[in-house]
């Protein structure tokens, strides 16, 4: 087997076959310029048209690409952490396919990795997309992710980011999780820092993106809030909901025994349903708290098993 290349691109595909031909006249003088070893990691996102056909030609004449494909259409983020999968270099590099992405801004965000960060964001200053559609959706969307989950980041649905394998790699991608890369590495720790990057208009065939992600989107954004906030403390998060159903049960309690003291002839079963409701509530979200922190606490012993056994296999 060949050695490793310092940088792996990944870039995910799905009915690109209009503007692949260009994607790889585009690579072709990337990789005959770029300084570093460099292998480029594409992913057939089980397109209906001739994508595959024309990846599986073109891997014949360059030694330094490669190609994968998903057996049905499971989205961007699938396709992403397959071809993470796949990569070798000790640096990834996102990137679609369309070409609107510069591939000759990836040594500016490697550069950055040089210099300490562990990721390096493209931030597409001067974005050449509809306006409505979505720079104005993509505004709001940036600025109402910034806010909630804590990581300022001027462009969260820009794929052009160069991360460190040895951040990326131990994330878990499902669902459209890809937006929120930043967030996620922050949570682990990553220095993060942001590069402006050319955006070019597309020019060959059609966008696959929309307002009906809206609000898959905002959806994600909980997971990820949640995970970001309480993923090391989930009884901090599980508590409150179980103290506050318990003071609402209590309450209720007191307040149907200080009926039945003031001599109330006729009683609701309001109060009753209420304080049971609220009791069990209470034990619930106590209990998922304990799981929760159960769960916490496996995942780590097993984490640390792990990094000993491979700090062990290596002395």
């Amino acid at each position: 087997m060949s050695a490793s290349p310092e940088v792996s691109v990944v870039i995910p595909i799905y009915n690109e076959e209009e503007a692949l031909p260009h994607l790889f006249t585009a690579m072709d003088a990337f990789i005959s310029s770029f300084e570093r070893s460099c292998e480029i990691v594409t992913v057939d996102d089980g397109s209906k048209d001739r994508s595959m056909d024309l990846l599986r030609q073109a891997v014949q004449t360059r030694p330094w690409l490669v190609v994968a494909r998903l057996r049905a259409n499971r989205g961007q983020t699938a396709a992403m952490a397959a071809g993470l999968e796949l990569a070798r270099g000790s640096i990834v590099v996102f990137m679609d396919a369309d070409l609107q992405n510069d591939p000759n801004d990836i040594p500016r965000l490697v550069a950055k990795l040089d210099e300490g960060y562990d990721l390096a964001s493209g931030w597409r200053r001067q974005r050449k997309d509809r306006a409505f559609t979505r720079k104005f959706p993509s505004w709001i969307a940036n600025r109402l992710i910034g806010r909630f989950i804590g990581v300022r980041v001027h462009d969260y649905g820009c794929t052009l980011k160069a991360y460190r394998a040895s951040v990326i790699k131990p994330l878990h991608l499902y669902s459209d999780m890809h937006r929120f890369l930043p967030a996620l590495c922050s949570s682990a720790g990553a220095r993060i820092t942001e590069v402006e990057v050319r955006h070019h208009p597309r020019t060959h065939g059609n966008s696959k993106y929309g307002l009906n992600r809206v609000l898959k989107v905002m959806c994600d954004m909980l997971v990820i809030k949640l995970i970001v906030a309480f993923a090391d403390r989930p009884m901090h998060y599980f508590g409150p909901f179980s103290v506050a159903f318990l003071m609402v049960g209590g309450s209720a309690i007191t307040l149907h025994l200080v009926n039945i003291a003031a001599g109330w002839r006729e009683q609701s079963i309001v109060l009753p349903a209420l304080s049971v409701l609220a009791l069990v509530s209470c034990i619930y979200f106590l209990f998922m708290g304990l799981l929760a922190e159960l769960i916490v606490r496996v995942g780590r012993r097993d984490a640390r098993a792990l990094t000993r056994g491979a700090a062990e296999a290596t002395c």
